[in-house]
Order: C-alpha cells, then structure tokens, then sequence
C-alpha cells in the first residue's frame, strides 16, 4: 500500500514541500490547514491550469481495492466530458489523488464538487462507512503555463517513488515502479499503447513534435529526478497558497485575490474575475474557422451545420444569454432547441468534439 508516513515527511508535502520542518507533528483543524492559517479561497475561472489535490478524511484510505480506483477513473472521465474540462496528467495513491486540469469554463469547483460527491456515495455504500470520505476541500494550485505545468505534470507523475516506501528503494527498483504503476497517466505519456481516452497529451507537444521522440525525451525529464528530489521545481510547488509559476505571475495571482477579500465566509469561493464572451465573439471565432459568414449563422435552418451547433454550444457556455436569445440570434430556432443541441453535445450525439475544442481554445487561450 502507497500511503505517506506521519510525522515529518507528512508535513514536508503539506507545507508546500518545505524542506527544513524539524517539529514531528502539527494540529490541524477538519477542513486540512493548519490552525491559524485562513483557508485559502478557490480560483475559479475560465481556462485557468490547476494542480488539485484532495485526501481522504483524517488521512484515511480512500482506494480499498483496484475496484475502487477504476470506478474513480470512471467517475473522472465522465465528468470530465459532462464538464468539458481537460485532464493533463493524474496519479491516484491510496489516501489522496493528484489532478493537473484546464477549465475552459471556468467550473473547477463544480467539476470537483460532482467528482468527489458522486465517489464518496459509492465509498459509503460499498464499504459501509458514514461520514466524511474526503478531508474538508480539495486543495488547488493554479499553474502558470508552458514550463511549469510541465514541471508540474513531472511532479504528480513522480508521486508513486517519491512515498516513504519508495524512498527506500535503489533507482533500479524506483524506475521499474515507475514504470509499472498503474493508477498514474505516466505510462501513456511514456508508450504510446498505455494512452487513455480521457487524458490529453499536450504537454508532449513541448517536447518534440515528433511523437516517438516526444515520448523518449519526457521519459528522461521523468527520470533525471527519480532518485534526488529536484529543489527548484519543489520552491515552486511550495511558494504561494494559491499558485505555481513565475515571481510575476505568483503576485499577480495573489494581488487578485486580496483585491476581492470581504474578510467573511464568501472569501472561501472567491473566485478570480472572469471575462464573460460577447455573442459577436463567438461568431467571429466560428466564421473564422468555418470559413463561412455571419449571415449563414444568422440564418434560420441548418444549412450551415456543424458550425451552427458549435456555435450555439459555445453560447450556452461562454456568455450570460438565455437559450432564447441565443436561439434567436442564430435563426430564430427555440429555446427547447438551444437545450436539445446542448444536451446532445454533452452526450456526445453531436459529431462536433474536435471544432468545438478548437475554436474553444482560441477563445479561452490565456482569457
């Protein structure tokens, strides 16, 4: 079982990864911070990188069996989709989990929230145990783009030989662990056959545009800090409660969220201020990659055909219009229709996954 130690190296993670903790234990209230710190506020909004992380009550075990980590894998594919959020890399331990996601949304604590309810209700019914499965909020970083979500992904992809059990293994043994462990997105970075549906490799990309090299030179970003830990990444990691990245995006991100403190409850789901897209911008992104025209949008029927239904899909997403003024604004159609396009998007009906993606991150990219 893959569980970290109490005591000193507990802390070591909670505190961001500090190194020099010399005291053996710390109180804690419920919600998994330490007493006298606030509890930091989320960060919610749109195409925002974060690293999550959430543990099981009191440090318990949340993954039983091999039964239980699927049916969490399970769970997180199908919200991801229900959600439209993207899954850069994840590793599943026995009493926590990391996640590496982007929000086109904005909706990372709804996403989380439907996660962690939908699997705590089956761990009750399963394993017959009331009560809290999860330990207060789940914790999220955001990341800065580009370096340091690669850092990032190399960090949860290390998690397995990084625990208490695989310190103590030689870096032969650290590597075939590595290499073997099956709850963690790494081996699908590493061999394209282990590549999962739900997960996206774009961190790849950063690599190598070639795939097989790609692959080979991530394999080695992994590995040059299997056996020693690597301190500048694990700085990073542990510089602010709130994000991961540069000295400039660290303040920026900090001096959003002081802006917007009241000093009351609503401080706990702050959320950063979030850019609401105009109608006309979506028209804009989708005639451009359609290589149509506004007046087609506009124009009641289906002839322009994927493009329209993308284009109702972002709306529904991305602005503040009601389905009846999106229906009305391309064509005329109902609200009843705006809904049945949107419903048969999520469900998949809707051959329109890749353009919709794609005119979504040109949208969203760094909003």
């Amino acid at each position: 079982m893959i569980r970290e130690d109490q005591g000193q190296e507990r802390i070591r993670e909670d505190q961001g990864q500090t190194l020099k903790i010399n005291f053996p234990l710390v109180l804690r209230l419920g919600g998994g911070y330490d007493i006298g710190m606030p509890r930091p506020p989320r960060i919610d909004f749109p195409d925002a990188v974060y690293h999550v992380t959430s543990r099981g009550n009191g440090r318990s075990v949340i993954f039983r069996s091999d039964a239980d980590r699927l049916r969490f894998l399970a769970q997180l594919a199908d919200n991801l989709h229900v959600a439209a959020v993207v899954l850069y890399a994840y590793v599943l331990l026995d009493n926590h989990f990391h996640l590496v996601l982007r929000t086109p949304r904005g909706n990372l604590s709804r996403f989380m929230q439907r996660l962690l309810t939908a699997y705590a209700m089956y761990a009750r019914y399963k394993h017959r145990c009331p009560g809290h499965q999860f330990q207060g909020r789940f914790k999220a970083k955001l990341v800065q783009d580009d370096l340091y979500l690669r850092i990032v992904s190399r960090y949860v992809h290390l998690n397995p030989v990084k625990t208490a059990a695989g310190r103590r293994l030689d870096r032969r043994a650290r590597l075939r662990l590595l290499d073997g462990y099956p709850w963690s997105s790494y081996r699908g970075y590493v061999e394209g056959k282990n590549v999962e549906e739900f997960v996206t490799y774009d961190v790849l990309k950063e690599f190598a545009q070639d795939g097989t090299a790609a692959r080979r030179q991530y394999r080695a970003f992994v590995e040059q800090y299997v056996l020693d830990d690597d301190a500048t990444t694990l700085k990073a990691m542990g510089a602010s409660r709130y994000a991961i990245g540069d000295d400039r995006f660290l303040e920026q991100t900090e001096a959003n969220i002081e802006s917007r403190r009241t000093g009351g409850d609503a401080d706990r789901d702050l959320a950063l201020p979030r850019r609401v897209l105009s109608i006309k911008e979506i028209d804009e992104a989708v005639v451009r990659h359609f290589k149509i025209t506004p007046e087609d949008l506009a124009r009641h029927g289906r002839s322009a055909g994927v493009a329209k239904i993308v284009a109702v899909e972002l709306a529904c997403r991305l602005t503040e219009l009601s389905q009846r003024s999106i229906g009305k604004h391309y064509g005329g159609i109902g609200s009843a229709a705006v809904s049945t396009i949107h419903r048969k998007v999520r469900d998949g009906h809707h051959d329109v996954e890749e353009p919709l993606v794609a005119v979504l991150r040109k949208l969203t990219f760094k909003v």
